[in-house]
């Protein structure tokens, strides 16, 4: 059931959609925001697979697929696993605050999309600035993980169902790139991660402070 919870501090607002899903935790140590490499002081990608749950091809078609979009209308995506959230309160909070903390999207724009999957809280976040809600609604975001990504992961293919959920967003984002990215996604090979998915939809709406 879908809850929708206003705090009363009037600045820029994020819209996310958050499931909840149980797979077999994969060793890891717990991060802090500060500590999640943030990718594009690391590398100039887009992607931290801190869970190690996703295959290198996987990763650099993500970076490609991102780039495109980057390069197109300026909007930024960046995709996020850790083995846990904790210490923080709640993935929720991890979510938010690592969105903020990376400043993700353009400037004055706010328009980046965070796409966080913590392994051990068994959660998908998928965050979204104030700038891109119109085009990414909640509801918009629902679906896509209800089609692009259920099917795959209940297929044990991480991977796959990583890149149609990334790739769906960019459409969203960018019509424009629909026939340039590939729909081909690996198939089954997500490092033996076993999923067992029962989703449990919530809609939160958060407020964050205004970005540098």
């Amino acid at each position: 059931m879908k809850a929708l919870v206003v705090k009363p501090h009037p600045v820029i607002w994020l819209s996310s959609l958050c499931v909840a899903f149980f797979l077999v935790p994969c060793p890891g140590l717990a991060l802090t925001v500060q500590e999640v490499p943030n990718p594009r002081q690391v590398s100039g990608g887009w992607v931290t697979d801190k869970a190690e749950i996703l295959q290198p091809e996987t990763e650099t078609q993500l970076n490609q697929m991102i780039a495109r979009l980057e390069a197109k209308n300026g909007a930024e995506i960046a995709v996020v696993t850790v083995p846990e959230t904790a210490p923080a309160a709640s993935p929720k909070e991890f979510t938010t605050n690592l969105f903020n903390y990376w400043k993700i999207g353009k400037k004055g724009q706010d328009n980046g999309v965070l796409f966080l999957i913590s392994v051990k809280d068994r959660r998908v976040e998928i965050e979204t600035g104030y700038g891109v809600e119109g085009i990414l609604p909640d509801g918009k975001v629902g679906n896509i993980i209800e089609t692009q990504i259920t099917p795959r992961f209940r297929q044990k293919d991480f991977d796959g169902g990583t890149l149609a959920g990334t790739r769906a967003i960019i459409v969203s984002l960018e019509p424009s790139l629909s026939k340039e990215l590939t729909q081909d996604t690996p198939q089954n090979n997500s490092r033996g991660v076993q999923h067992f998915w029962m989703w449990l939809v919530g809609l939160k709406q958060i407020s964050s402070p205004n970005k540098a």
